[in-house]
Parts: structure tokens; sequence; C-alpha cells
């Protein structure tokens, strides 16, 4: 899998399900290889460290296959903690049943110099000579400018470990119950409470032994996607929300596949007696939103089908780098490139202008990134206030959970070692009443 993942330019979240799939293995044995396959490509950038100085060449010098193999078996020695006998004859033998038996000596050498030395010797030896951020870069193995662009938002070094120790650890799998449904008794016993919502349960095993699941009353969803999308819900309908603010109108998910978070909020407006639209660009994710809510239009959201001025409610979930899902797409951090924050920011910024051309007076607008970086963010958010005088910026912590530790702005950032949760962002902007319609 690892190297369909690297060679095949696949990812990770998709191949190793589909994988699965083909080669059906009891849950035991479907966890130890999810471990093995992202727990490798979570710190590979250590473990080629690593190979490199066991085997005193550069990685680019080995050939694929035992790459990948020695990395595999870095990862069971340093990280899982595996026997050396156990973990180094599994590499021989993996040699050996990939067709490359020549190699089976050069492998079996460096995983026994892997060996000699405990993960906490091999980064000190490594580390040496290196400044702070290349240290931290090297020990959570996070690309440098990731490390670099974590200390810009959070400003202190601690802060910048917690998070980057966060990103690999497996996410526990959440599961969102929709608004109208309920949760079954058998399901409440099977699953555990999670931290921030009642309607969010930690599930074990496949989801789709939950019925909620298999019949579409609920999904699979990060809590931070599901207090995001609440938040903006809130923001909208509750009586302690902006005066003027809008109770009844067109609420518009206008970036909605998958569809998780437009599960919710069709729901949500409909409680509010509200319409409802969600807009995609891509055929595919389109078709995946239809289990989720019949109203469904493909459309570029850049030239929206909707009237100027006409829609109470929006949510932004905008296209971005996924930098606040690290460890859930552990490939993610070595396919992201600083030099695509530009573009991004490009396509949100332009994004963001047309949905305030949408928005009616009163109306709000939730932008959501699943990202903690500057330019995806704070950046974007203080660019469309100078850019927009007839908005405003509200204050998102009234409508996340009370006792959520979060800075002292009005808009939101989650972290996954601060909140457990997807590291997702919320600026909550409102055109005041006064504004003239489009």
């Amino acid at each position: 899998m690892l190297l369909k993942i690297e060679a095949h330019d696949g990812y990770a979240n998709l191949v190793l399900p589909s994988e699965l799939r083909r080669f059906p293995l009891e849950a035991r044995n479907a966890a130890f290889v999810t471990e093995l396959v992202y727990g490798t490509l979570r710190k590979r950038l250590f473990y080629d460290k690593v190979i490199e100085s066991a085997a005193s060449r550069k990685i680019g010098k080995i050939d694929r296959t035992p790459l990948n193999i020695l990395r595999i078996t870095a990862h069971q020695l340093l990280t899982l903690q595996t026997p050396p006998h156990a973990a180094v004859d599994s590499a021989v033998r993996l040699v050996v049943r990939n067709k490359s038996g020549s190699a089976s000596g050069f492998v079996n050498a460096i995983s026994r110099r892997i060996s000699e030395k405990s993960e906490s010797t091999w980064i000190d030896n490594l580390s040496e000579g290196l400044n702070e951020l290349e240290k931290l870069s090297l020990e959570y193995a996070h690309p440098q400018w990731i490390v670099e662009k974590y200390l810009e938002r959070l400003g202190d070094m601690e802060s910048v470990k917690r998070e980057l120790a966060a990103n690999n650890v497996n996410p526990r799998t959440t599961g969102v119950i929709y608004p109208g449904h309920q949760w079954s008794r058998q399901s409440l016993s099977n699953s555990q409470e999670s931290h921030w919502s009642s309607s969010c349960r930690y599930l074990e095993g496949n989801p789709e032994q939950f019925e909620e699941i298999r019949n579409a009353h609920g999904g699979v969803q990060d809590q931070g996607s599901f207090l995001v999308a609440q938040a903006l819900s809130l923001a909208a309908s509750s009586e302690d929300g902006p005066e003027d603010g809008p109770k009844v109108g067109i609420w518009v998910d206008l970036c909605a596949g998958p569809g998780g978070k437009a599960a919710l909020l069709s729901r949500w407006a409909g409680h509010s007696s509200a319409n409802f639209l969600a807009l995609e660009i891509s055929e595919h994710r389109a078709g995946l939103l239809t289990r989720m809510t019949d109203q469904v239009v493909i459309a570029d959201s850049l030239k929206a089908p909707i009237r100027p001025g006409s829609t109470s409610v929006i949510l932004l979930d905008a296209p971005c780098s996924g930098l606040g899902a690290l460890r859930r797409r552990p490939d993610a951090r070595h396919r992201k490139k600083p030099e695509e924050l530009a573009d991004l920011a490009d396509l949100q910024r332009k994004l963001m202008k047309a949905a305030v051309e949408l928005l009616s007076a009163g109306g709000i607008l939730g932008y959501v990134t699943c990202s903690p970086v500057g330019e995806e963010t704070t950046m974007n958010r203080d660019w469309l206030l100078e850019q927009e005088k007839n908005l405003e910026l509200l204050d998102a912590r009234k409508y996340m959970p009370k006792n959520m530790e979060l800075a002292e702005n009005f808009d939101i950032q989650l972290w996954p070692g601060l909140h457990g949760t997807d590291a997702m962002y919320l600026a909550l902007f409102r055109k005041k009443p006064s504004a003239a319609i489009g």
C-alpha cells in the first residue's frame, strides 16, 4: 500500500479502505495494518533520516521497495516497540515476498542498525547542530514550513509541540446524529460520549454497524466540523443573536461536497422554516451529497445561480490546504507545498466576495476552513473586513461549548491537541441591516 500511495500518487485515506475491502481482515488485524500504514506515513520524515544515517546513503539512492520496507520496520522498532528479532525477520520476509530478494541482506543489516538505538536516542543524535525549528521538524516529522506556520499562529513552542504531537496520533472516529433523529439505545451502549456535544459519539469498529449511519440519519464527522456548522446555525436563529438577523430565508452551503455540514444545515434550516440549497461544482461530489439532501445544484459558486441579496445564511466551507486534518490524512504533510497557499487564498477571497454579494442585509456568512494557517484564516478575515465595509465580525465564541478553551478573539480556531478536533477555523460575518442590497 505504501508503494501504491507513493508511486501512483494515491491518497492514504482512499487507498487503505479500498485495500481492506479487497482483502478483508479481522478487526484486530485491520487495526494493525492501519497503524502500520498511517503511522509510517505520519513519521516518514523522521524515519527517512534514521534510515539515511543507518545506511550511510541518501534516501534517493535506495530502491523504492526496500526503502518502504525499512520505513515500516523503523515504525515497528521505534514507535510500536516491536521486539527487534520479530521486526527484522518480518522485514526480510517482506523483501523476498515483494520479489526484491537481492536486497534482503541490505534490509537485514539496516534494520538491525536501526534497532540498536531507541527513538529518543536517534532524535538526540540526529538533532545535533540543528536549530529549534529544525529539531521540531525532525522529532515530530513535519516539514519545517508547517512548523513555522504553527508557530506564527500559536506564538509559543510548547503549544506548537502539543499540536505537532497530536497530529501523529490516530483520531477517534466520531459519529454525528442529524437533527430530528436520536441515537438508539443499542448505539448509545456501543459508543462513548464525546467531549463537546451530545449529538456526537465516539464509535468503535466499522461505523456501518450503527443503524443511524446505515440509514443516513447520522454520519461520520469530526466534532470540529459539527461545532462550526452548529455555531453558524445558532448565530442565525438564536434569540440571543444579532438584532435584525435572519430568521427565515434561504440558507446556502456554497461548497457543499462531500456533504457532512450540508446534512446538518439542511435540517437546521428546516427547523427555522427556511429553504436550503447546496451548491457543488464537482459532479461526483454532488452525487455524494444527494444521500444527505435532495436540494443539490451542480454549479460554480463564483457564478452561483442565486439572486444577489437574497440569501440569509451562507456557509462557505472553502477549498483549502487541509492542514487542519493532518492526523487523519497522514500523507498530506508530504503533498502540500507552501507555494500553494497563495493560489488557495486567492480562490478563498474570490469565494468570500461572491458570498457577500449573495447575502441579504442582516444575513450571516460563516467562513470555514480546515486549516490553522494564517493565509487561509485570519488574513482572509482581515482582508474581507477591509474590502467590505458593510460587514461586521460576530463573536463566534458565544455559539461554542461554554467550557471550551478559546483565544480572546471573535473568530474560532480549533486545535487537535487542545480540543481533540481537527484544526477547524470559523469566522462569522454579518451584513449590516442598513446595507444596500446588491
